[in-house]
């Protein structure tokens, strides 16, 4: 039996996320499923990130376990022929049975990408056009996204029903940077692990205070360092958000 390690790049607009859901289509049913119309034998993928619906991917990692009479050159152009076009395996490459996709990681890069004006339809999904963007301050969005940065409990940016779950986070860097030809800003946020919906209401927060002239940057301080999950503030649209790219610690593992 070979242990196998894959990234992928998807298009997340169309599935319920990266996690089997019991009706719903996801990126790994799509990928179980074209394993088994390939192969005619069942697979489980285990992902290093469970991206909810909509999120989009350029380095989701995942790994399987499988015996196939093919080399990784032939099942890799295999299987991507019989994925939907919204879903591509970038590599796949045979690994240490022990690797696991959620272990050993060093850091994970995330862009979200922020429109400034109505965007073109042949990129519009993959970006937020947020309906107040003209009102925000954009030097202040950027000093509010600098707070984020070090280790916080970030129990106010994710769901009430999380409360329990280990909420402590590390981001490692914040990074704005203008995309010129689409009047976008791409926002660059690394770190080892997120809490779910974290950077969506990183960013909708940030948003949110910073067209509100009647808060202070310290509304947003005392978000974060007094948390409580039960916040009003918006939480960013799925659909900017990308996994950019995944890091192990262990080099073997970053090939």
């Amino acid at each position: 039996m070979n242990t196998y390690k894959m990234v992928v790049a998807y298009d997340g607009t169309d599935f319920h996320g990266w996690q089997i859901q019991p009706t719903d289509i996801t990126v790994t049913s799509a990928l179980q499923e074209a394993w088994l119309r390939l192969l005619g034998q069942p697979v489980s993928i285990l992902g290093a990130s469970r991206t909810d619906a909509g999120v989009h991917a350029l380095g989701q990692v995942a790994r399987f376990h499988a015996q196939i009479p093919l080399s990784g050159t032939t099942l890799l152009t295999a299987w991507n022929a019989q994925l939907p076009s919204a879903i591509t395996i970038r590599s796949l490459a045979t690994v240490d049975y022990a690797f696991h996709p959620c272990g050993n990681v060093e850091q994970k890069t995330y862009f979200y990408t922020l429109f400034l004006q109505r965007p073109l339809p042949l990129v519009a999904r993959f970006g937020w056009h947020y309906k107040y963007i003209n009102q925000v301050d954009i030097p202040t969005f950027i000093k509010c996204l600098q707070l984020y940065v070090g280790t916080h409990d970030f129990a106010s940016f994710c769901k009430p029903e999380h409360e329990g779950i280990a909420t402590i986070r590390t981001i490692d860097h914040i990074s704005v940077r203008k995309l010129v030809h689409h009047n976008a800003l791409i926002v660059c946020i690394k770190g080892p692990s997120f809490v779910r919906f974290q950077i969506r209401r990183m960013i909708g927060y940030a948003l949110d205070l910073a067209r509100k002239p009647q808060h202070s940057i310290d509304y947003l301080k005392d978000i974060l360092y007094h948390p409580n999950p039960q916040q009003t503030l918006i939480k960013a649209d799925s659909k900017g958000l990308c996994l950019r790219k995944i890091l192990y610690n262990d080099a073997f593992n970053n090939r």
